[in-house]
């Protein structure tokens, strides 16, 4: 299903595919907005802190995993520019969320990144909340002139919802909900069941670029040819097909494993489609002068010996259950989704410099005890071959860029080779000789993306409408 046009001998490659989607008549897909994607967006303070009062404030966010928060008294601590947010498992067993700074004098309360309390304290006077938030005890209350009530001093809230497994938090009590907020996307994504994989790596690397020179690298394959060559022998980055939402989610669905149609077709499987067929226990040389049916052997084949390690790809379509999907979330985390295993990667903007940001991905995987003990089995996975099960919490591995050019650290070889550019990105936009980004037409997710930043950012603010807030 190649997306090219052949005149006089010549293969010309048109477009990719941009379907644009609206979540209801209300909620348009069209943002009334086109963004100039000018260095100063990039790099100046106060579209840092437009960005912070209308955007992070006010969206809903991706904050952690339900898993992180099992038992009665869990924890773990979202922080995202000056703002941190402790989300709990109460005594109700709920999920609470609320801000991580004491009523007393504003003292950070916790400090630890994750873990398991009675009660939250705080190291400094020792004034006690429940885990929902509520004060509890304030040590020599007596000592207090002021008299208030503990519902006065208690912590304040953080919205939060979950789902599939994934926790999401709004900094907005008036913001409509997460499920009018994601729309469709949920149901196409919850035959993954995300709630039933297991966290088997965490990994965050802090850069010197903005967080939106980050999302521009992921939201276009105009790159992948020039930096990421390996992708020619298994995927089809010129053909994508594109879906462009509301409040700037976008979806791309790009083939696999099949090769890039830019170059001639192989008699004999690439290494990375060998190694594919032979975990599915097909061998290579029944595919020497057939690559081009290998896609499809593999959709009809995952389902043979999905059966035989008991897991079920009867939610999926063939194309889910081979191609490779990436959905963007507005407006920081990006999935790259396979029944088998989830990556989600984001950035998070630095607390007060528009030229550095923190970048994080998050690995899961279908648990073995989803899968009958054979040595066949973690095959199954697209390079689950790099990843063991921790029988405790991944542990958070956090690194630098230098970590990852010099090979100390990686987040696979795709994401390192973004990670070896990003910084230079972000150095041009300093640039005298440099004033604005122009985009081709396969770049149409970028402009999507602005587009929607500057809706967000406007004084009639689509989201604004729709939650009723000024």
């Amino acid at each position: 299903m190649f997306w090219r046009l052949s005149l006089g001998g010549e293969t010309i490659f048109m477009p990719q595919r941009f379907n644009y989607i609206d979540f209801s008549e209300e909620i348009t897909s069209d943002p009334k907005h086109k963004a100039i994607l000018s260095t100063d967006r990039y790099t100046n303070t106060e579209f840092m802190q437009s960005e912070w009062d209308k955007i992070w404030t006010k969206t809903w966010l991706f904050a952690g995993l339900v898993s992180d928060i099992q038992e009665v008294g869990d924890f773990f601590v979202y922080d995202i520019g000056r703002e941190s947010i402790i989300v709990t498992r109460n005594e109700a067993k709920k999920i609470s969320a609320f801000y991580n700074v004491c009523q007393h004098r504003g003292n950070k309360i916790l400090s630890l990144e994750c873990g398991s309390v009675k009660k939250v304290s705080c190291p400094y006077h020792g004034w006690t909340y429940k885990l929902n938030g509520k004060l509890e005890k304030i040590p020599d209350v007596e000592l207090f002139n002021q008299k208030f009530s503990c519902d006065e001093k208690s912590l304040k809230p953080v919205r939060v919802e979950t789902w599939a497994g994934l926790v999401f938090i709004n900094m907005t009590e008036e913001s409509a909900s997460l499920e009018t907020f994601l729309g469709p996307i949920i149901d196409q994504l919850n035959p993954y069941h995300f709630e039933n994989m297991k966290l088997v790596k965490h990994q965050t690397v802090s850069l010197e670029t903005n967080w939106k020179t980050v999302r521009d690298n992921f939201l276009e394959q105009y790159h992948v040819d020039f930096i990421h060559p390996q992708h020619a022998s298994f995927v089809d980055c010129c053909d994508a097909n594109n879906d462009m939402w509301p409040f700037g989610h976008t979806r791309t669905m790009v083939l696999s494993p099949v090769m890039n149609p830019r170059y001639s077709m192989p008699e004999e499987p690439p290494d990375f489609m060998s190694q594919y067929l032979n975990g599915l226990e097909l061998d290579p040389k029944d595919f020497i002068g057939k690559v081009s049916e290998i896609r499809e052997a593999i959709q009809k084949q995952k389902r043979v010996i999905g059966k035989k390690l008991g897991f079920d790809y009867s939610e999926f379509t063939d194309d889910q259950v081979s191609d490779v999907l990436q959905y963007d979330i507005f407006p920081n985390i990006f999935m790259t989704i396979h029944p088998e295993r989830l990556w989600i990667f984001g950035p998070k903007p630095h607390h007060s410099d528009p030229n550095k940001c923190s970048f994080s991905k998050w690995t899961l995987q279908i648990p073995k005890n989803k899968i009958r003990d054979d040595k066949r089995g973690l095959e199954l996975l697209p390079g689950s071959s790099d990843y063991e099960y921790p029988k405790d919490r991944a542990k958070h591995e956090i690194f630098s860029r230098e970590d990852v050019v010099e090979g100390r650290n990686s987040m696979t070889i795709t994401i390192d080779q973004d990670i070896h550019y990003l910084n230079d990105m972000q150095a041009g936009m300093h640039s005298r000789g440099f004033e604005a980004a122009v985009l081709n037409n396969d770049e149409e997710r970028v402009q999507h993306f602005h587009n929607w930043v500057d809706n967000w950012l406007s004084k009639d603010s689509l989201w604004s409408k729709i939650s009723n807030f000024k």
